[in-house]
């Protein structure tokens, strides 16, 4: 009960692959593995990223979709700080498929 900071933190190393974080009031509380991370844009309307609710898939067996987030978020901050992920290939292609 009472007002707790939630975070999580993804950490890459650049290889898109990754770690996990989940931190409450600034401890540890989970950590894994990713074993691979998409460095794209998935929503092509705009919509972008939704904080208390998913409308999509359950993202694993463990995940009873849908979910609805109950408390109240006071502050949701997004720090997408750090070296821009760039796939020179992908870049190159893209550029050539607008000729």
């Amino acid at each position: 009960a009472g007002a707790h900071e939630l975070r999580f933190e993804c950490l890459a190393p650049g290889d898109y692959t990754g770690t996990g974080r989940l931190l409450i009031d600034g401890e540890v509380v989970g950590e894994a593995p990713l074993a691979r991370l998409t460095p794209a844009r998935f929503s092509i309307t705009g919509g972008g990223l939704t904080c208390g609710y998913e409308l999509g898939p359950a993202v694993s067996p463990e995940y009873e979709a849908p979910f609805r987030f109950t408390a109240t978020l006071h502050r949701v901050v997004v720090d997408v700080s750090g070296p821009p992920a760039l796939d020179a290939e992908a870049e190159f292609d893209a550029i050539m498929s607008e000729q």
